[in-house]
């Protein structure tokens, strides 16, 4: 397997967690403070930090280093909007 592909499916699963995370804040299980937390960490950790890793090992004219800073920017702001669902509550 290609080390382009395994990011690629690492990415996903980043994106995956991220989707537990949204629906963990949305249903309120037990403890669910630290799963939707520990997940969104984990999205970030593997959405931000797998994008500059492409962005550093595959430097091509600085188009993965702006698609790293895009995908920051948009980890922002996912984090902010799962801090306002789960402080303010699902409708």
């Amino acid at each position: 397997m290609s080390p382009f592909l395994r990011l690629q499916l690492l990415l996903l699963l980043g994106n995956v967690a991220f989707i537990g995370a949204w629906a963990v804040a949305v249903t309120r299980p037990a403890g669910w403070m630290w799963i939707g937390a520990a997940l969104l960490a984990f999205f970030v950790a593997v959405r931000v930090g797998g994008m500059w890793l492409r962005a550093r090992k595959f430097p091509d004219e600085g188009r993965s280093r702006r698609a790293a800073i895009f995908s920051t920017a948009v980890a922002a702001l996912a984090v902010a909007m799962w801090l306002y669902t789960a402080f303010r509550g699902p409708a």
